[in-house]
C-alpha cells in the first residue's frame, strides 16, 4: 500500500538527531545547505576542497573520512549519482557500513537497480544497520524551495526516525511499502517521464515542420490539454536541446537500469520502452 504523510506532521518537536550526509553534488549539496538551515547538526564527508571549505563555512562538521562520518550520527545519507558510487562509499573496509554504529539507519538517494539496493539492505543487515530506499524526484531548485518529492521503501519504523530529518527539503514523502520498492516506482516513474521526453521533443519538431517557433509552441501547450511536467521543463530551461544538456544523462542512467530490473524478470519495457528508443532523443546507450 502506499501512503502519503506530510513532513510537517512528520516533525514535530525538539532538536532533530545529527545527520552524516556523503555524496555533496548537485542534487547533495542543496539537500545540506536545507539540512543546516533547519537547525540539523551536519557531519559531512566531500573529496573536493572546496566543497568541504563552502560547507564547513555554513556551519557543517566536515569530517576526514566516511568512517569518521559514520561514527559521528545514526542516520546516514548518501545522494551519490551511480550504483559504483553508491558501493564505493557504503562498501568495503572504508565504507560506511564497516564503522557505522548498530541500529542506524542509511538513507539512499539514488535511482540505481533495484538489486543493488536489496543487497545493500542484506549487507546492512548483517550489521544490524537499517536501509531505506529513499530515491527523489524534483531538481537542485526544487530541494532549495523545500519542495523535493522523496520516496521511501523501507520499515516503518526507521521512516517514522528519519522523516523528521527529510522535512528540510521534502514537501512530499511518499511510503511504498519494503526496502526496494521505492527504487522500482521510481524507475518505472522515470521511463514515463522518458518517453513523454520523447513524445515532447517529437512535438516540437512537427511544429518547426510546420511552421510554429518552439516558443510559442511550448507557451500554447502548457495551457493546454497536452501539457505536462516534460513540457513545463522544456519552456523553463529554454528548449528541447537544453532539456537534453541537463537532463540527458540522468535519464539514460535511469533507462539502462529499468532495462536492467526488467530483463533479470524475463520482461521487457513494452510500449513505454519503444516509445523511449524510438523518439528523437538519445536516450538510450544504442543512441550515443
Amino acid at each position: 500500500m502506499v501512503e502519503q504523510m506530510s513532513p510537517a506532521d512528520a516533525a514535530g518537536s525538539g532538536a532533530l538527531s545529527p545527520v552524516g550526509f556523503v555524496g555533496a553534488g548537485s542534487m547533495g549539496a542543496p539537500m545540506i545547505e536545507r539540512l543546516l538551515a533547519a537547525d540539523v547538526p551536519v557531519h559531512l564527508y566531500a573529496r573536493r576542497a572546496e566543497v568541504r571549505a563552502r560547507f564547513a563555512g555554513l556551519g557543517a562538521v566536515v569530517e576526514p573520512s566516511l568512517a569518521a562520518v559514520a561514527a559521528a550520527a545514526e542516520v546516514l545519507i548518501v545522494c551519490p549519482f551511480s550504483a559504483i558510487q553508491l558501493a564505493e562509499i557504503v562498501g568495503g573496509p572504508d565504507g560506511l557500513l564497516a564503522h557505522a554504529t548498530p541500529g542506524s539507519v542509511v538513507v539512499q538517494h539514488a535511482t540505481v537497480p533495484t538489486a543493488a539496493i536489496r543487497q545493500l539492505a542484506a549487507d546492512a543487515a548483517t550489521r544490524d544497520v537499517t536501509v531505506l530506499d529513499a530515491p527523489i524526484s524534483g531538481t537542485s531548485a526544487t530541494i532549495l524551495a523545500g519542495r523535493l518529492t522523496v520516496l521511501i521503501g523501507g520499515t516503518a519504523a526507521a521512516a517514522d526516525r528519519v522523516e523528521p530529518l527529510l522535512a528540510a527539503y521534502a514537501s512530499t514523502i511518499v511510503r511504498t511499502g519494503e526496502v526496494g520498492s521505492a527504487t522500482t516506482v521510481k524507475l518505472i516513474n522515470n521511463l514515463t517521464f522518458a518517453a513523454h521526453a520523447q513524445t515532447a521533443a517529437a512535438a516540437v519538431q512537427l511544429g518547426e515542420k510546420l511552421g510554429i517557433r518552439s516558443g510559442d509552441l511550448l507557451t500554447a501547450i502548457t495551457a493546454c490539454s497536452a501539457d505536462s511536467a516534460v513540457f513545463r521543463h522544456l519552456q523553463a530551461i529554454g528548449g528541447v536541446e537544453e532539456f537534453l544538456a541537463m537532463a540527458g544523462p540522468y535519464l539514460r542512467k535511469d533507462v539502462a537500469a529499468v532495462e536492467e530490473v526488467t530483463a533479470a524478470l524475463g520482461l521487457d519495457t513494452g510500449i513505454l520502452g519503444e516509445v523511449v528508443q524510438s523518439g528523437p532523443l538519445p536516450l538510450t546507450a544504442s543512441r550515443l
